[in-house]
């Protein structure tokens, strides 16, 4: 309640404050030749306050005082610093070349040159974000920056990103990084903001580069930092409409040679191919409605019945205005976004609402009001299903027979005598997938995700080297679901159910921060923070009828808890605080020198008394070696070095340290169950530790420059589940552990390869590797599973193993390696699932982004590469078995031979060790290999190394002449296009880089993801 009467407060106080002046600084930015330049960054040293040029190179920016100094950088031109001393309006001419002092955003939202930083970071490609637009805006990240990989979730349009820096490292907990939105910490990921609202992302690597923001912090942060209103005093007005077309990539090569049946014999109520070849004849109907009863339909190939038959061009349309306005005390911008997408499958659409108002104000004179509201709601319908489970309308499709045609399987239901709507299939009631359209329409769900973050932040000048700072930020999200089973469903719902979720949580952070800053004399420097957090968080979650087909409804498809028959319940809730207090300064010696230490101790809920304070300290320096030099090469324009080294704790999740307990309904007074898995009451906290080295250069007047990283983590004293015996009376013990290690190189390189008046060629690659090994799990073990494991793979880790490992059947072998074949010519095949089949970590990633500039038109395209690593596809190996593609069509009358032309590359021997020479036919060994319920993970691996054209842009700004007499200030027009085909794909028929889930254990294993697809469209953005 105090913290409402408080904004209630702030927000009045706000309103009354337009009247109270400032020092104003105003001007343009043009290049050697006299033009304008558009988006150059201004920014006061020292502060976040900032700004950007608009469509005529002019700005306007209030500053904290008249000796304040302005930083003007603009990607592809060197920077400029200059000092305001007292003046109200500033020209600049920026000269070309690769841009030296790039600013960052840093620890805490605090903005820094780039050349005085002692650890790797890197900002972001953001004007195509917006322009390129995916849905999922961490999606646009892959290939832009160093380290950085971005994997996709295939549920559809609202599908989410698992997005890792410099390798995996968490056990239990996430690998995922932490996000900071506006210098404050989000309790989830940022994929549902606008593109729109985005000012910067600034990537910080490692534990070196986050060490003050936390416990979280070990994985890496990205850092957003959001528009303010900008520009001359006045308003402007600007609109962004985005409309692009979403086509499936077809990767799947389906035979349609071959119908239902098995041994060549045709069968038509069975699910797989195996049957003979189609002809055309007229063959009895598939169909179980009795309409349909003694019908004959020819038997034909239906080629296209499982992809454009069924799949559909989806959209993206997005559209954004923003207004902002600026006054002599005040700066604000509104913000409003609407997006309509509908995925490739029918049904599977999104509607996303975003507004957003930030409104930047000075209070008095030296006190300054920074406030701000983003209101997110999304509607989603139809969130597809992923992985190998029924409801699965993919699946469904791929595992459909050949002979199947779209106009009979279309017809997905009929009515029965009594007057109940029935499944349409060739099988009915099958403990298998469905009819795919009876999935599409008939197992269907919708969601409302809501999303508030509030931001209110004060600082005070208490002198012009002294500053305090105070805010409070909160993330809320909400989440509705509603599932609805339709009767009929036969195994996952035979009578059909109703199921329903309510998700609901926040974070509220708040925080304060002194800071000073002074020069002594021309040589020293010192800026020194310290500061305090307090994190607090919530979740609880619902469920209604969480035990699915065991609540089957009374009366068909009446979906409603009144109408359920056993109608169940449950209820989870966790609650968590971590109070920090921490410091850090930078002492800076020439300009050129600069030392970076910081320190901060956590005080965290989920820890034992004795544990729940932890400390960890970085320290970093940053030597600009060719500022200290008394004369450098005229080839060198910038040589610097840096090393730094970092700790960063981690508690755990809630209610770990005691042995937890379920409530559930029954008996007299109810069931008490205690979890299978023994606490430890005194946990330790996790620690993270970073050790990172790097060099900038900077060549040939800026035109070329390196910036270089190596490092290696350490993470120790995890905390997560070790199985144990079944006769100690629980199942696993929650306990310290494991030592996982990551080292790699980085490498971006810069290149302004043409410069002229008219044209100008740059280019930026993005390179990284990393190498993760697993040196420590717990005393008295050396391998630990991650997730229990399914019908194809165990996803495991191993002590001298890199992250990752997933294990499968795999072919039996004698002692020389040879895998023994059975006396019918099939291979002999492992018992359990302890045969390496993939890992998902790559050699190295890439990217390579060309940006091109001619007169008012511009061109940039980024090429995406992931070379190594490696999958297992479950989907090959269910829909192998079926006789579903063409690799099945070999050997369909016999002659296959394991080890000469099937699976050439092995060699094969038969029991008594002379070499294989039994034949055998292709349904003999693709049913013993594939299939759900015992598949061979090693006959389908797959290399995850795939090229791709992942974003392309042309636009054409109108030239100020046009403008002139039109009621415009800017007008552009682009052609857009994201993941427009692969150059390579060594996957072949699937995507490597779609999951089923961001879990830790989704890597290295793909599941009936819905084809990737191509987004391509036009953007327009007019300003007014």
């Amino acid at each position: 309640m105090k913290r409402k009467y408080l904004l209630a407060f702030l927000i009045t106080m706000l309103n009354a404050a337009l009247l109270i002046a400032q020092h104003t600084v105003t001007g343009s930015v043009i290049d050697a030749s006299g033009e304008p330049l558009i988006g150059v960054n201004i920014l006061e040293q020292g502060t976040t306050n900032g700004t950007v040029s608009d469509l005529d190179g002019s700005y306007s920016l209030d500053v904290s005082s008249e000796t304040a100094t302005l930083l003007f950088t603009y990607t592809g031109f060197s920077s400029q610093t200059v000092a305001v001393e007292g003046r109200q309006a500033i020209d600049v001419v920026l000269e070309a070349g690769v841009a030296l002092d790039e600013v960052v955003v840093t620890a805490l939202g605090i903005s820094r040159e780039k050349k005085a930083i002692t650890y790797a970071a890197q900002n972001a490609e953001v004007e195509t974000l917006n322009e390129a637009r995916p849905t999922n805006i961490l999606d646009g990240l892959s290939g832009n920056v160093a380290g950085i990989s971005v994997g996709r979730v295939g549920s559809g349009v609202s599908g989410a990103a698992k997005v890792t820096l410099r390798g995996n490292r968490s056990i239990d907990g996430s690998s995922q990084p932490l996000y900071v939105v506006d210098g404050v910490t989000m309790g989830s990921d940022i994929s549902n903001l606008s593109a729109d609202d985005i000012e910067s992302i600034t990537v910080l690597k490692g534990a070196n580069a986050a060490a003050l923001y936390g416990s979280r912090a070990n994985n890496g942060v990205i850092v957003v930092t959001t528009r303010t209103g900008r520009g001359s005093e006045g308003y402007s007005v600007d609109l962004n409409t985005t409309y692009m077309a979403t086509s499936p990539i077809y990767l799947n090569n389906f035979q349609d040679q071959y119908g239902q049946g098995s041994d060549g014999v045709f069968n038509e109520h069975a699910e797989r191919s195996w049957g003979p070849e189609v002809d055309g004849r007229l063959t009895p109907t598939w169909s179980n409605d009795p309409a349909e009863a003694g019908t004959m339909i020819p038997y034909e190939g239906n080629p296209t019945g499982r992809t454009s038959d069924f799949f559909q061009t989806g959209h993206n349309f997005s559209t954004n205005l923003g207004i902002s306005s600026r006054s002599s005390t005040t700066q604000s911008y509104f913000s409003y976004t609407f997006t309509d997408a509908e995925g490739i499958i029918p049904m599977n659409e999104l509607t996303s609402h975003n507004l957003n108002l930030r409104i930047t104000t000075k209070l008095f004179d030296k006190l300054t009001l920074d406030s701000k509201v983003n209101y997110i709601r999304r509607n989603i319908d139809n969130v597809i299903a992923t992985g190998g489970g029924y409801q699965n309308e993919v699946r469904a499709l791929y595992k459909m027979p050949a002979n199947i045609r779209t106009e009979d399987v279309s017809k997905y239901e009929f009515t029965d005598p009594d007057g109940v709507n029935k499944q349409h299939f060739w099988q009915p009631g099958l403990n298998a997938p469905s009819n795919p359209y009876w999935a599409l329409h008939n197992i269907t769900n919708d969601v409302l995700e809501e999303r508030v973050i509030g931001l209110i932040s004060l600082k005070y000048q208490i002198t012009p080297s002294l500053s305090i700072l105070g805010r409070s930020s909160i993330d809320r999200n909400n989440l509705h679901r509603s599932d609805y089973y339709s009767t009929d469903s036969y195994i996952i719902a035979d009578q059909g159910f109703y199921q329903t979720r309510d998700d609901r949580g926040y974070e509220w952070n708040s925080d304060f921060l002194l800071n000073y800053k002074q020069d002594f004399g021309t040589d020293f420097s010192l800026d020194v923070s310290a500061g305090g957090n307090l994190r607090q968080s919530e979740f609880g979650r619902i469920i209604g009828n969480n035990q699915g087909r065991n609540s089957p409804l009374n009366v068909p498809n009446l979906f409603s808890f009144g109408n359920t028959s056993n109608i169940t319940a449950t209820e989870d809730f966790n609650k968590r605080e971590v109070q920090s207090l921490y410091g850090f300064a930078t002492i800076g010696f020439k300009n050129a020198i600069y030392l970076d230490i910081t320190g901060r101790n956590d005080w965290s809920s989920t820890l034992s008394p004795e544990n729940w304070s932890f400390f960890y300290p970085s320290v970093g320096l940053t030597v600009v070696a060719s500022d200290l030099m008394g004369s450098t090469p005229q080839w060198l324009s910038l040589l610097k070095v840096r090393a730094s080294y970092a700790e960063v704790g981690n508690d755990t999740r809630p209610y770990q340290l005691v042995r937890a307990a379920t409530v559930s309904g029954g008996g007299r007074g109810g069931f008490l169950q205690l979890s299978t898995t023994i606490p430890l009451p005194n946990l330790l906290p996790e620690k993270t530790k970073s050790l990172e080295f790097g060099a900038d250069i900077r060549l040939f007047n800026n035109r070329l420059g390196l910036d270089l990283t190596y490092y290696k983590s350490n993470s120790t004293n995890q905390l997560f589940r070790v199985n144990i015996p079944t006769p100690s009376g629980a199942a696993a013990v929650f306990t310290n552990g494991a030592d996982i290690q990551n080292t790699g190189f980085e490498a971006v390189v810069n290149a302004g390869i043409i410069r002229s008046s008219n044209f100008n060629w740059d280019l930026t690659l993005n390179y990284a590797d990393n190498n993760s090994e697993v040196l420590e799990i717990a005393e008295g073990f050396d391998r630990l599973d991650i997730g229990g494991a399914n019908f194809l793979r165990q996803f495991r880790l191993e002590v001298g193993e890199p992250w990752g490992n997933v294990y499968s059947r795999g072919f039996a072998r004698d002692e020389q390696g040879r895998v023994i074949v059975e006396a019918d010519g099939t291979p002999r095949i492992t018992s359990g699932l302890d045969v390496l089949v993939s890992n998902f970590n790559p050699d190295f990633l890439a990217g390579i982004r060309n940006t091109f500039s001619l007169g008012n038109f511009n061109f940039s395209f980024l090429i995406d590469i992931r070379q190594g690593g490696t999958i297992v596809s479950n989907t090959n190996a269910i829909m192998y078995a079926d006789g579903a593609t063409e690799e099945t069509l070999n050997g369909r009358e016999g002659g296959l031979i394991f080890g000469e032309n099937f699976f050439a590359g092995e060699t094969a021997v038969q029991e008594d060790g002379t070499p294989n020479t039994v034949a055998t036919n292709s349904e003999k060994m693709w049913t013993k290999l594939g299939g759900r319920n015992s598949p061979v993970g090693e006959a389908f691996i797959l290399d995850a190394s795939n090229t791709r054209l992942r974003e392309a842009v042309l636009g054409y700004s109108l030239p100020a002449s046009t403008l002139s007499n039109l009621p415009f200030r800017s007008v552009k027009v682009s052609l857009v296009g994201r993941n427009l085909f692969f150059i390579s794909n060594k996957a072949g028929n699937v995507d490597p880089e779609v999951f089923t889930s961001t879990g830790t254990n989704a890597e290295g294993t793909e599941d009936f993801g819905p084809p990737t697809t191509r987004e391509y469209g036009v953007n327009l953005k007019f300003g007014f």
